[in-house]
């Protein structure tokens, strides 16, 4: 029931975030490699800043995208840690019901990356990036998802829980689209 309410819930707010950030470019093979280094700065502070809350409840939730984000912003010369700050008070989790809400969100992430990484190798200006670590096609990337399906499978949740787990996933949506909304590298000036 939770996995069905968190699906249903989110389809339309999950499908809006998709169509306004830069990963459509790539479907369209139409990303420049600014544009590039901005969706990866982007998606660093929303994994970086929703995974820190959601440790808070769950310290072994066990996921590695915003590190692997930090490693090609580095090998793309983006300096990131500055840019935490500015999203750093907007997204919080106050109980690991809402730790669940944030986690399907990022766990489910790993379904769209797997399609984004496919089609990279078709992007023109982003040929001279020998390796993507985020968007890697990586069949383990989606293990997360798998481990969190089976788990939120196996228990049982009230109506109030599942409320407030899909309240809260749908606030996590809100807060990617807030920050794919944000150019923090013109901010910055990276």
């Amino acid at each position: 029931m939770m996995l069905e309410t968190l699906r249903k819930e989110t389809s339309d707010l999950h499908k809006e975030i998709e169509s306004d950030n830069a990963a459509s470019l790539i479907m369209d093979h139409a990303i420049t490699l600014e544009e590039y280094r901005t969706l990866l700065l982007q998606n660093f502070l929303a994994y970086r800043i929703v995974e820190d809350e959601i440790k808070q409840f769950y310290p072994n939730f066990s996921t590695d995208k915003s590190e692997r984000l930090a490693i090609d912003l580095k090998m793309l010369g983006v300096e990131f840690e500055t840019a935490l700050s500015y999203f750093k008070n907007d997204f919080y989790c106050r109980d690991k019901i809402e730790a669940l809400g944030a986690s399907y969100v990022l766990e489910g992430s790993a379904m769209g990356g797997m399609l984004i990484a496919k089609e990279l190798q078709h992007c023109e200006h982003l040929k001279d990036i020998s390796q993507h670590h985020f968007f890697n096609g990586d069949r383990k990337n989606v293990e997360g998802w798998k481990q969190f399906m089976k788990e939120v499978s196996s228990k049982e949740f009230t109506e109030e829980e599942i409320q407030i787990a899909t309240a809260k996933a749908q606030e996590t949506f809100r807060f990617f689209g807030k920050v794919f909304n944000y150019n923090p590298l013109n901010q910055y000036n990276f």
